[in-house]
């Protein structure tokens, strides 16, 4: 089996590139690994083939698996998926603003809402316009309408992280289409787990000090961190809560502001972005780790694997893959009493720490057992097989017959119904024996 894998490679700033980096072992194992791209020309530093000669005596032309996601590092490769297409892993199910970014390097920035009009129909155009000035208005097309179809409307399979995105997709992919859901596997190995033991906060009794709060990623509104800045302004000690910040900050000026508003800017910590290495001892010296996200763009979550392997009890918005999680391995909080349900767990967080240990302890045994690198590398593999071998029936079939029964059809409906069926036969060729 041979594929091309494309997909951001630079592991500091992108999460889906660390993911790969850490998946490759395990897919090398069952695969040929032709390349590692990011759409652009540019190869992983990270990665070394070693396998040219193998492909050379195969004669196989490599299945291309694309990464999508909804950041400007993905637009690269989304092109590429135009030029041949093949089988794509869909990390966000909302790409509004990878539509967006899209159409500001065609040099139309309006393309992105002509594409909501054509997919919703027109009457979402009074709320496409008003979302340009108002935060609610956009939170609400993300969460209605998604636009993730342009993206995967030429794909051979699709693989998606979440019950959430599969359900979605379902009533849009064209017929025949696979589509596989599978879990995220974690930015490392879970079987390899570099500190299988506990976490030192885990064996003793509660530590002096305030409350240790952990975030990482890019500090975006959807983050929901001015709300849980708001309910932990309310309780009546702050001071016994600080939290360090890890990532990028779209606006720390303004997130400063609501700080100093809401009376906890001396209990943050700005720490940027630092290495793996850094970030491991940090995670494993917080208490608490917070995910919040709404609207969600309908993702599964790196980052909560990565609080699950140093048994963090985490904070998670009830909504997308995030509802689909355990409840005794998360805290999950109603996006409809977001502030008062964050202040409830505050609350009792402070009151109970040792409750909350547990439930970190549980979020790590759900990553060992529902997130291993090799059980996720074997479905792709075995889903990338299927594709080629349908690619390869496609192909062995008599077009001239084709071409003939197609003319036979009445109409186009007839036409389409046609070939629909041959797409849904090929799709499920299995082997012979």
């Amino acid at each position: 089996m041979n594929i091309s894998w494309y997909s951001p490679l630079d592991p500091e700033s992108s999460e889906i590139a660390r993911y790969s980096a850490h998946l490759m072992p395990s897919l090398e194992q069952l695969a040929t690994i032709v390349a590692v791209e990011d759409g652009s020309g540019g190869a992983a530093n990270w990665w070394s083939p070693g396998a040219d000669e193998a492909v050379a005596e195969k004669g196989v032309a490599p299945l291309p698996v694309y990464h999508i996601g909804n950041n400007p590092l993905h637009l690269p490769i989304y092109w590429r998926s135009l030029e041949e297409p093949g089988l794509v892993i869909l990390h966000d199910l909302s790409l509004v603003d990878l539509a967006r970014h899209l159409s500001h390097e065609l040099g139309q920035p309006g393309l992105w809402k002509e594409q909501m009009c054509r997919q919703y129909g027109e009457e979402v155009r009074a709320l496409v316009n008003r979302s340009e000035n108002s935060v609610a208005d956009y939170n609400e097309m993300l969460s209605r309408y998604p636009l993730f179809q342009p993206f995967i409307a030429g794909a051979l399979g699709v693989v998606v992280h979440s019950r959430y995105a599969r359900d979605a997709l379902q009533r849009h992919l064209p017929s025949g289409t696979p589509l596989m859901q599978l879990n995220l596997p974690a930015a490392y190995s879970p079987e390899t787990m570099v500190r299988a033991e506990v976490p030192e906060r885990a064996k003793t009794a509660a530590q002096p000090g305030p409350v240790r709060f952990v975030f990482c990623g890019h500090v975006g509104p959807n983050r929901r961190l001015l709300q849980f800045m708001e309910a932990w302004g309310q309780l009546p000690e702050p001071a016994a809560i600080c939290l360090d910040l890890f990532g990028n900050i779209s606006n720390s000026r303004q997130l400063r502001q609501y700080a100093e508003h809401f009376g906890v800017a001396d209990h943050i910590r700005l720490r940027g972005y630092v290495s793996d290495t850094e970030l491991d001892e940090a995670l494993h010296s917080a208490d608490f780790a917070i995910n919040l996200r709404w609207p969600t763009m309908g993702e599964a979550s790196a980052s909560q694997l990565r609080y699950w392997s140093a048994a963090l009890p985490t904070l998670v918005s009830d909504v997308g893959w995030y509802s689909e999680l355990p409840d005794e391995a998360v805290c999950k909080i109603s996006v409809e009493n977001e502030i008062p349900d964050l202040l409830a767990v505050l609350q009792d967080a402070l009151a109970s720490p040792a409750r909350y240990r547990e439930i970190g302890e549980r979020g790590r045994q759900q990553l060992r057992e529902a997130h291993s690198h090799s059980a996720y590398a074997s479905e792709l593999v075995a889903l990338a097989e299927r594709l080629v071998k349908g690619r390869l029936a496609y192909r062995m079939l008599d077009r001239d017959l084709v071409t003939i029964i197609a003319s036979m059809c009445e109409n186009d409906n007839d036409t389409r119904l046609f070939r629909d069926a041959i797409e849904v036969a090929v799709a499920t060729v299995q082997p012979e024996g």
